[in-house]
């Protein structure tokens, strides 16, 4: 196999060079070896799950993704979220693929049983032009490969739209440069990338992508206006627009409706239990 016809393979080598430019920044938040367990940890286990011999790429760029873009106090919070979210992957399937993007998956995770000993985290990567522009070019060549690029496109235009006309009126210090700073943010950058477009999770007929992308920004924005701007909405939007996604680009039988129907259920009580979570600062 040519790994550099792998879509993985250069997800994976993307995400590493954002580890590197972080490294760089000095906002890593751990070392290389901790790093490094948790990448073996995630791949061991999703080698035993599928009792095959193969490169998991999938488990590793969870890893990475737990390592950009949460923060946590106690050694053992990865290595929790990182196995739930893999698991989830394997077992929590409707139409014999799975919902929830696992990077997004592990986050929420991370939040709903260990906050605030876990939290999500900025980290800047830097304001050098050269640095953001490395980043887009990066970033895009994966969403033409994996066909995703309406997805962020309709996000950010949506996303944008919706924070001038609804944010910043409700919000004094809200204004276009603090919002334009903020795709400096790693976990942004993760997020519109590698996340949001996920090809297992997200639809592929190009109107339909449209609609995800402009339901993920509607539900970010709603709830930063109701509940108050958190940096876990973003995720929380994906994470519930996955569940709510799944009829529209699915095949479902009667069982996978009943599944659907229990993880709504679900996703929305801890979309609700998150959302009651009192914020400390370095998590607004």
């Amino acid at each position: 196999m040519n790994l550099l016809k792998h879509i993985q393979f250069q997800q994976l080598i993307n995400l590493i060079l954002l580890l590197v430019l972080s490294y760089q920044n000095h906002t890593l938040q751990t070392s290389w070896l901790n790093i490094a367990t948790l990448m073996l940890f995630s791949g061991v286990l999703e080698l035993i799950i599928k009792r095959d011999i193969f490169i998991p790429y999938s488990a590793f760029i969870t890893a990475i993704g737990v390592v950009l873009m949460v923060g946590w106090l106690k050694w053992y919070i990865p290595y929790i979220v990182i196995a739930l979210a893999i698991l989830q992957k394997h077992y929590l399937k409707i139409s014999n693929s799975h919902i929830f993007n696992p990077s997004n998956f592990a986050l929420i995770v991370a939040i709903l049983l260990f906050y605030p000993k876990a939290l999500p985290i900025v980290g800047e990567l830097g304001k050098q032009s050269f640095i953001v522009y490395f980043v887009i070019l990066i970033g895009s060549l994966i969403l033409i490969r994996v066909n995703r690029y309406l997805i962020t496109i309709s996000f950010l235009l949506a996303y944008t739209l919706l924070n001038y006309l609804v944010i910043s009126k409700v919000d004094t210090t809200w204004s276009f440069e603090n919002y334009i700073s903020m795709l400096y943010s790693t976990s942004f950058i993760v997020f519109i990338f590698f996340m949001l477009t996920d090809p297992i999770t997200t639809p592929k007929k190009p109107l339909h992508q449209i609609y995800f992308g402009v339901a993920v920004a509607s539900l970010i924005v709603a709830l930063n206006y109701f509940i108050g701007i958190r940096v876990w909405n973003q995720f929380l939007g994906l994470f519930l627009t996955s569940i709510l996604f799944t009829p529209l680009y699915k095949t479902m039988s009667k069982e996978d409706y009943k599944k659907f129907t229990i993880t709504l259920i679900l996703a929305l009580i801890i979309t609700t239990l998150i959302s009651l979570k009192a914020p400390i600062y370095f998590s607004m």
